[in-house]
C-alpha cells in the first residue's frame, strides 16, 4: 500500500458552506492587509482632527495652504507608482502559479509515460518499477513544496522512498529535490540498459524530468530574488510623507470633511502598498501565497489513485 498522511484524501464536510468559507478567507486576508496600516492610519486621523481644529480656530492653514494642483499631482503620481509596484508583485505571484501548473502537467505526463512504457515489461517487475517511479515523483513534489516554504526537514518525503538505503542517503542531502531528480534519471537509465524501455522512451522520460527541473529552477529564481528593498523603502517613505501632509493641505477647503477624506485617501495608498508587499513572496506560508499544500495534496492523490482505489490509498503501511 502507498503511505498516506492520516485523513489525507478525505472529502470536505458536506455541511461546510462554500460561501461562508470564502467569506472567512476574505476576512482574514483583509485583516492581514489592514493590520500593518492601522497605526499610521490612526495617526493620520489624529492629524486630520488637529488640522481641522487649528484651521477652525486660527485660520492659520488658509495662509500657508498648498495649492490644490500640486497636491493632486503628487497623489496621482504616487498612486500610479504604487499601482505599478502592485502589478509587478502580482506578476511574480502569477508566474509562481503558472510554474506550479507546469509541474502538475509534467507530473501527469510522467505518470502516463511510466504506466504506458513499463506496461509491456514483465508484469510483476514492471508494476514494481512503475510504483517506484511514481512514489519518487510524489516525494519530489513534497520535497519541492518543503523547500519553497523555507523548510529543511525531509521527513515528509521519507515514507515515499522505496528503500531504507535511499532514505539514509536523502537524509544527508542538502538539496533533496536535486537528489530525487538525479535518482529518477538513474533509474530510467537502468531500465533502458535492461531493455525494459526503449531508447526513444528513455528520451521522452528524460525530457519530462527536464521540464520538472526547469520548474524547480523557475520557482527558486522567484524565491531567491527578493523585491528591491531600495524601491520599496523609497516608495513607502513617499506614501507616508504624502499621507501625513494631506490633512494640512486640504483642511482649509474641506473643513470637517477633511477628517474623513484624508484618512480615506491614505487608506487607499497604504493598502495598495501593503497588497504589493503581501504578493512579493508567493511561496511563503500565508493567506496571500500560492496554496502549495492544497495543490500538492491534490496532485499526490491523483498520482497515487492511478494504482489503488481511493480507500486503499488512504491506508498506511
Amino acid at each position: 500500500m502507498f503511505p498516506q498522511r492520516p485523513g489525507h484524501g478525505c472529502p470536505p464536510s458536506k455541511d461546510a458552506d462554500p460561501q461562508v468559507t470564502m467569506r472567512g478567507k476574505f476576512d482574514r486576508v483583509c485583516r492581514r492587509s489592514l493590520s500593518p496600516v492601522r497605526k499610521p492610519l490612526f495617526l493620520i486621523l489624529v492629524l486630520s482632527v488637529l488640522a481641522y481644529l487649528a484651521d477652525l480656530r486660527t485660520h492659520v492653514l488658509r495662509g500657508i495652504a498648498m495649492p490644490d494642483q500640486p497636491l493632486a499631482l503628487m497623489g496621482a503620481l504616487i498612486g500610479m507608482v504604487l499601482a505599478f509596484r502592485t502589478n509587478l508583485a502580482y506578476a511574480r505571484w502569477w508566474e509562481a502559479r503558472v510554474l506550479w501548473s507546469q509541474l502538475v502537467s509534467a507530473s501527469r505526463t510522467w505518470l502516463r509515460q511510466v504506466k504506458s512504457f513499463l506496461a509491456m515489461a514483465d508484469p510483476q517487475s514492471g508494476e514494481s518499477a512503475q510504483k517506484e517511479l511514481i512514489l519518487l515523483q510524489v516525494a519530489f513534489v513534497r520535497a519541492l513544496r518543503t523547500e519553497l516554504n523555507g523548510g529543511t526537514e525531509s521527513t515528509e518525503m521519507l515514507p515515499f522512498l522505496p528503500s531504507p538505503e535511499l532514505r539514509e542517503k536523502l537524509a544527508g542531502e542538502p538539496k533533496p529535490t536535486c537528489f530525487l531528480l538525479s535518482h529518477m534519471s538513474r533509474r530510467i537509465s537502468e531500465n533502458c540498459a535492461q531493455e525494459t524501455i526503449s531508447g526513444p522512451q528513455f528520451l521522452a522520460l528524460d525530457r519530462t524530468l527536464t521540464r520538472m527541473e526547469d520548474v524547480q529552477g523557475g520557482c527558486e529564481r522567484i524565491q531567491n530574488t527578493p523585491f528591491p528593498r531600495q524601491y520599496d523603502r523609497f516608495l513607502e517613505l513617499l506614501t507616508y510623507t504624502y499621507s501625513f501632509l494631506l490633512p494640512f493641505g486640504i483642511a482649509d477647503e474641506t473643513g470637517a470633511w477633511g477628517v474623513v477624506i484624508s484618512p480615506f485617501v491614505a487608506l487607499i495608498l497604504l493598502m495598495l502598498n501593503q497588497i504589493g508587499r503581501n504578493l512579493e513572496n508567493p511561496f511563503e506560508d500565508n493567506l496571500d501565497s500560492i496554496p502549495l499544500a492544497a495543490l500538492s495534496d491534490n496532485l499526490e492523490r491523483e498520482l497515487l489513485h492511478a494504482f489503488e482505489n481511493p480507500a486503499a490509498t488512504r491506508q498506511t503501511t
